[in-house]
């Protein structure tokens, strides 16, 4: 009897409170992965320039057994660099005879953007990858650095019809694939917006999509996801370059005036961001864009850095959540240059 007495004063006060209250009683927590990205705040520091006046518009960049390997959209080599940033060896990737003016014709360029290195067996290979914006850029190397970099051109051209099917892309100057990055699980693929439209990222099984690449596979099953970067003034910021670690996608971005991808523009700045790959399932809808998580570079006076940042590599990581960041740029009038940033994340 007691019991129940006690029962009925307890759902009496509950039933007495709600009433008090007009709002529903709804759950209001984000998913972990959510907002661990939504809460991470970035900082850069530009802490050395080096210039590289021997690679005119380098594009892409990889670090392999203490050797930075470069490459150019305007030539027909890849670079190789050593740990001082000196240049030790250059590799012929195809026919240099357009390359006598110092720079490639930009209407003869397969505009190589993207460079991503994957084992294959016992093999250590690169891989250079063509932006996909006209038909003379649908092609591809593969450098194998085991077999004394052997070269193999790919055409990509089935692939990347299978890309515009899925973006919707029925003319060409608007695909334009700007990065890539390959681990043991996953091959992630940027492709950088022209005007207002979205970031994108493209996310391939690694096997299916090595399979695809050096055994002329079946296409690799895409999941695709939607990001969106800051601006400066009225342009946004596209993808340019990526490097995978752990659990976390490092992107460089740039700003250009320009209305598609094979026209240069004004180069108004460049920002590093960092993906949490955590929540790429809330970054699935197309009309809802996910932020990412970004830093501008700036000069040491605190004045815009006005050069396209193209491509990064993740060489030191420090206490406190700081990372040495190596970012490779292009001021697009046939110039590199090579700086070493301190990235700093909070959250």
């Amino acid at each position: 009897m007691l019991y129940k007495y006690l029962f009925c004063i307890a759902f009496a006060i509950t039933f007495l409170s709600a009433c008090k209250s007009n709002e529903p009683v709804t759950a209001t927590t984000e998913p972990p992965a959510l907002s661990r990205m939504k809460s991470i705040k970035l900082e850069s520091a530009i802490l050395n320039k080096h210039d590289i006046k021997q690679i005119p518009s380098a594009s892409g960049m990889e670090h392999v057994q203490e050797n930075y390997y470069v490459l150019s959209d305007d030539s027909p080599f890849l670079y190789q660099l050593n740990n001082k940033y000196e240049l030790v060896q250059k590799y012929t990737l195809f026919d240099t005879s357009s390359f006598k003016g110092g720079r490639i014709p930009k209407s003869e360029k397969p505009d190589l953007e993207g460079m991503a290195h994957f084992t294959y067996g016992r093999d250590e290979m690169l891989l250079l990858l063509g932006s996909g914006a006209s038909q003379s850029r649908n092609k591809g190397y593969l450098v194998n650095l085991s077999d004394k970099m052997k070269v193999q051109e790919v055409d990509f051209t089935r692939f990347y019809t299978f890309l515009k099917q899925i973006l919707k892309i029925e003319q060409e100057g608007i695909l334009n694939l700007e990065g890539i990055a390959i681990d043991n699980t996953y091959a992630y693929l940027l492709q950088r917006p022209s005007g207002s439209n979205t970031n994108v990222l493209f996310r391939f099984n690694a096997d299916d999509f090595k399979d695809f690449l050096m055994r002329n596979g079946d296409l690799p099953v895409a999941a695709v996801y939607y990001f969106n970067l800051p601006a400066i003034g009225n342009n946004n910021a596209g993808f340019s370059g990526a490097y995978i670690l752990g659990d976390k996608l490092f992107v460089t971005a740039s700003v250009e005036d320009t209305p598609n991808a094979i026209d240069d523009g004004e180069v108004l700045g460049s920002f590093i961001g960092v993906i949490d790959l955590l929540a790429l399932p809330y970054a699935m809808n197309a009309a809802n864009p996910l932020a990412v998580p970004s830093t501008q570079i700036l000069n040491a006076d605190g004045s815009t850095y006005k050069v396209k940042a193209e491509s990064l590599v993740v060489t030191e990581t420090q206490k406190d959540k700081k990372y040495k960041v190596v970012v490779v740029t292009d001021d697009d009038q046939g110039s590199s240059e090579l700086i070493e940033v301190e990235l700093k994340m909070d959250r």
